[in-house]
């Protein structure tokens, strides 16, 4: 799952603060990444208030 060893944490969203919808999900892909490097192997979003894994 989301779950670092180190972490102990299993859920794990990614979002982005814009002021403006062009740079809505601007640089999602390199957070991804760094995410990965770190040792993540998922990431959540949520459908009904239920967690979804999707693999980084």
């Amino acid at each position: 799952m989301g779950q670092k060893p180190d972490q102990g944490g299993t859920i794990l969203t990614i979002g982005s603060d814009t002021h403006e919808t062009v740079h809505l999900g601007d640089h999602i892909a390199e957070v991804k990444q760094v995410l990965k490097d770190m040792g993540y192997r998922t990431f959540n979003t949520f459908s009904r208030r239920e967690p979804v894994y999707h693999d980084l």
